[in-house]
């Protein structure tokens, strides 16, 4: 799990919640870093991630914090992206959202969840970057909705 969020633009921006999400419990986090990251040697070295898929930046809003903060969902791994900088499965199953004024742009720009990222040079937000897309047998994995504050 990441714990360092310092780039966050919402916590420069002085908001108690970092980002809101799907925060996958460790059985999905397992399934699918042992699918695509571990049996690959070329991502030994790379720093394993798979922590959640990013619903919004900042807080929820009131009518979906309402009804969906803290319930379990089950989303379905049904692609995978791969450049020399991230790792990641794009999800169905919940939905992400953009958030208005002066954060429009910010967050993410499809339902994913990030397995891994190079140490070099790799953030989890380049998952966003991942131009090719493969099509694989589709995986259900399971989180809770969260709102998440800077650690």
């Amino acid at each position: 799990m990441l714990t360092k969020f310092e780039n966050f633009k919402f916590y420069k921006k002085g908001l108690p919640i970092t980002y809101s999400g799907v925060i996958l419990d460790d059985e999905s986090k397992d399934k699918l870093l042992s699918t695509f990251v571990y049996p690959n040697p070329e991502f030994d070295e790379w720093i394993k991630i798979a922590h959640h898929m990013t619903i919004c930046l900042g807080e929820l809003p009131e009518h979906l914090k309402r009804y969906w903060l803290d319930e379990e969902v089950t989303l379905t791994a049904n692609e995978i992206g791969i450049n020399d900088k991230v790792i990641a499965v794009k999800v169905t199953g919940f939905f992400t959202i953009s958030k208005p004024n002066n954060l429009e742009g910010e967050g993410p720009k499809f339902q994913h969840v990030t397995l891994a990222i190079n140490p070099i040079d790799g953030t989890p937000s380049m998952s966003n970057d991942i131009e090719h897309w493969e099509k694989i047998d589709p995986i259900k994995i399971r989180g809770i909705v969260k709102e998440i504050e800077l650690e």
